[in-house]
């Protein structure tokens, strides 16, 4: 399989079988729901009348209603039978299901929505329900535009749709809460998966009897073997010890593990002993960890042209067998299948993050709700944004709304056409704890394939490994980094921003400036074409240049929770 090859599937399967729900697995059930489509309900209009009933999230609003919304369209999306993005099975359940006419006031490119989206915020012309990015959503809530949904979606969400939303540990709607107020709808799919893990290559350790890593002081040992050691056996001293890219951080790869394992948190939010909220890149561990890796490149235990390297070239690198150790993710071993097929010995194992002191090392996790659904102030019947959510979880009657209608078909992505979108921010989790008890059991029918198809293939390719067949490797690998990340998960052991919600306005202003000068001067260190001490120079500069201001908006922020 050729590198494209291997990159697309490991971008389907993180973006379809194990990240959004939406996006490829929910109102997918692969059979009719037991309790069939949902009816109009009397119950619905008593209690839009005053009733005492109870309102019932999936009913019918009596007489229907009609909501004006604004989307984006991607330029690629495709329809078949006619369909439009204004009709199409989407549009008309939501209409037959819930007596809501959807009226797109206007759909953009998603290049030109945030111009449009000003302009019709500066003019007042807001839709009923609008999807927004953090900016824009924290835009909305100074300037008092967005509907209270706080009751809305006690009253009408289902059970599954409420659970969806508090997978994250209340994270998504903790950022969307302000004063006791829920201001919109969190799209979150999860930080789970971008942790960082330290990948090495076994079949190496093993050739030049090294053990595990335990602690940083193996990391560096290990670095300095696969440099000087010649593991593949060329006699040539062409290996090298640490990968790393110009990116600096990332996770294909990055050095934010390195940084973990020192108790430093680049680009991450950290609270301190005081309790403020401070940004972990100016904090005296990253002098260290900086210091650290400077005499590592020095002595040449990391890829002398790490800082004109990208991505594309680093996983050439891997794949060419001269690369030994670096800090990735759980994915990663899907982008090696081209070097796993040119060379069979070639193993790779995750390991958890060493520590450079007793203390464990927790894999940093950024905060990733990157959408909101909101409403505007003073819609008549703001729970019909509720009810759109619901409708993306529930398990719909397949012979009236079949999959190939409302989820794929062929190539033609049709979950797309929904206006509201959920996701399952631990999908990943259950994955694991589901194809954990199918691979012991032997029984594909323990997996959870409804609500998630990637599992069948984790399930099929560990099988096929185990039984000789080596197309099997990469799902493997992933599969024994997803449960390392589950230990993290289920033992508090990642270390989260604190700073949960859309950039600040000094952030929107200047942070692309700071991150600039953060990655130049920090790469100029490791490389010692500055000294330690530039550390110091750059904490000063990035506060002056607008970072005591951010820091500021921050605790601003934290006071407003």
């Amino acid at each position: 399989m050729n590198r494209k090859s291997a990159k697309w599937i490991a971008f389907t399967v993180l973006a379809c079988s194990l990240a959004l729900t939406s996006a490829c697995s929910n109102n997918n059930g692969n059979n009719a729901s037991s309790s069939g489509s949902p009816k109009a309900s009397s119950q619905e209009s008593a209690a839009n009348s005053g009733s005492e009933s109870a309102p019932d999230p999936m009913g019918k609003i009596d007489p229907p209603i009609e909501v004006t919304a604004i989307r984006t369209l991607d330029s690629t999306t495709k329809f078949e039978n006619g369909e439009t993005i204004e009709n199409n099975a989407w549009t008309k359940l939501y209409e037959n299901e819930f007596g809501i006419k959807l009226k797109y006031l206007w759909i953009s490119d998603p290049t030109q929505y945030e111009q449009k989206f000003n302009v019709a915020m500066a003019s007042g012309q807001l839709a009923d329900i609008m999807p927004v990015n953090g900016i824009q959503f924290n835009q909305l809530v100074e300037s008092n535009q967005l509907a209270d949904l706080t009751e809305v979606l006690e009253k009408y969400g289902t059970p599954l749709a409420k659970d969806m939303l508090k997978k994250d540990g209340g994270v998504g709607l903790e950022s969307a809460t302000f004063n006791g107020k829920l201001l919109g709808l969190p799209v979150n799919p999860g930080s789970f998966d971008f942790a960082s893990l330290l990948w090495i290559r076994t079949d190496w350790l093993e050739k030049l009897n090294l053990p595990e890593p335990k602690t940083m002081e193996d990391v560096f040992k290990i670095a300095e073997a696969f440099v000087n050691q010649d593991p593949d056996g060329n006699n040539k001293k062409d290996t090298q010890g640490l990968g790393a890219t110009k990116d600096f951080y990332g996770l294909e790869p990055g050095l934010d593990g390195f940084f973990n394992g020192y108790h430093a948190y680049p680009k991450s939010w950290v609270e301190d002993a005081s309790g403020n909220l401070v940004y972990g890149s100016i904090q005296p561990e990253m002098k260290q960890a900086l210091e650290k890796l400077q005499q590592l490149y020095k002595d040449g235990y990391i890829d002398r042209e790490f800082a004109v390297k990208d991505k594309e070239k680093f996983i050439q690198t891997v794949n060419a067998g001269k690369l030994g150790m670096f800090y990735g993710a759980d994915w990663s071993p899907l982008l090696f299948l081209d070097g796993k097929a040119l060379d069979e010995k070639m193993e790779w194992k995750p390991f958890q993050l060493p520590s450079i002191d007793g203390n464990k090392a927790k894999p940093q996790t950024p905060y990733n709700v990157n959408q909101f659904f909101v409403v505007r102030k003073g819609m008549a019947h703001p729970e019909a944004v509720v009810k759109m959510l619901n409708a993306a979880s529930y398990q719909w009657d397949r012979t009236k709304y079949p999959l190939t209608d409302m989820n794929q078909n062929g190539d033609v992505a049709k979950w797309q056409y929904a206006l509201v979108q959920a996701s399952n921010p631990i999908q990943n989790v259950e994955l694991y704890e589901d194809v954990k008890k199918a691979l012991e059991k032997q029984d594909e029918s323990l997996l959870n394939i409804a609500s998630n198809p990637g599992q069948a293939n984790f399930y099929k390719g560990i099988n096929d490994f185990k039984n000789g067949n080596m197309s099997g490797w990469g799902y493997t690998r992933f599969y024994d980094a997803i449960s390392l990340l589950y230990d993290y998960h289920t033992n508090d052991g990642f270390k989260m921003t604190e700073f949960i919600s859309g950039p600040t306005p000094t952030m929107v202003e200047k942070q692309a400036t700071l991150l600039k000068m953060e990655l130049e001067t920090f790469t100029k260190i490791v490389m010692g074409e500055s000294s330690i001490d530039a550390f110091d120079e750059f904490v000063s500069n990035w506060k002056k240049l607008g970072g005591d201001t951010i820091t500021k908006e921050v605790a601003d922020w934290k006071a407003s929770k």
